[in-house]
């Protein structure tokens, strides 16, 4: 259903008939033109072994739509620097036109398409997922920068991530500059002005609501296949998780909820076996 991009099958749902007929529709616009590709250009990690997808989530968020859409793409190498038009990734290249931001990309391919990932859903469930989308990514993803940049016993962690790659002599420099830049963007978005223990605060609450939504289901509405609240849900919960922040109180909240972590490696083990092993193994050497 994305005209110019090449398609994987997708499955038929089990659906009731109206949620059914939507997926027919989206499976029957599969044909797609040949000759244009996805460029997706995110971080690259350097770890041997990853336990994370991507050290950002909106790259792990774009990266898991175009694998549920059924879109192929490659990941070209970047050039030192070349963070797209915005100065920010996650951002793609599609027939010669740079996009930049998850949201927007998502939205032009879907636009472009003529169908959606919601079309199964219901105009209300359509609303609903819009709220958890603007709770993950307004809120719970301000309160994981902040701990993740801001605070003193995670910095050093962050730094490493981002930062490994820039010439030692720079390194202190180059990191510090961002992080202040981090620190300003926090104080004019609000969450950086907010004393710590209100931070986490907000950030378990959010955690809490999700999990009550989802409550014993394996996707928030009930769908066999991934939303696109479902798709931005995973891409928070995972970082929150997996990210191996020495000082993370809202990651162990999330752990504290077995639906939300089920949820969590549900995706990872379909969509990224190599990382869902890797966690496993990680797992198995912490327990030796």
């Amino acid at each position: 259903s994305f005209p110019g991009f090449t398609r994987r099958p997708i499955r038929e749902r089990r659906a009731p008939k109206a949620k059914a007929q939507a997926c027919l529709a989206r499976a029957s616009s599969s044909e797609t033109m040949k000759g244009n590709r996805v460029d997706l250009m995110v971080y690259s990690s350097r770890e041997e072994k990853p336990v994370l997808v991507n050290p950002s989530p909106f790259c792990t968020k774009l990266e898991l739509f175009l694998k549920v859409a059924g879109i192929d793409y490659v990941k070209p190498e970047l050039a030192p620097g070349d963070m797209g038009p915005t100065g920010k990734l996650p951002n793609v290249k599609i027939g010669g036109e740079r996009l930049a931001d998850s949201a927007v990309i998502i939205d032009r391919l879907e636009t472009t398409g003529g169908s959606s990932l919601d079309d199964v859903l219901s105009e209300e469930e359509k609303a609903q997922g819009r709220f958890m989308v603007a709770a993950c990514e307004d809120k719970l993803y301000f309160c994981m920068v902040y701990l993740s940049w801001i605070h003193n016993a995670n910095w050093p962690t962050t730094r490493a991530v981002y930062f490994s790659e820039v010439p030692w002599g720079l390194r202190k420099l180059i990191s510090g500059k961002a992080r202040k830049g981090i620190k300003k963007a926090l104080h004019g978005q609000g969450m950086g002005r907010r004393p710590l223990d209100e931070i986490v605060a907000i950030g378990k609450e959010v955690v809490d609501d999700l999990a009550v939504v989802l409550g014993d289901k394996t996707a928030f509405f009930g769908t066999p296949e991934s939303t696109v609240a479902d798709i931005a849900v995973y891409a928070q919960l995972n970082h929150l998780l997996y990210a191996n922040l020495p000082y993370n109180p809202i990651g162990d909240h999330v752990k504290t909820k077995p639906n939300l972590v089920a949820f969590v490696d549900r995706i990872t083990k379909r969509y990224f076996p190599n990382i869902y092993e890797n966690r496993a193994k990680e797992v198995t050497k912490t327990a030796a």
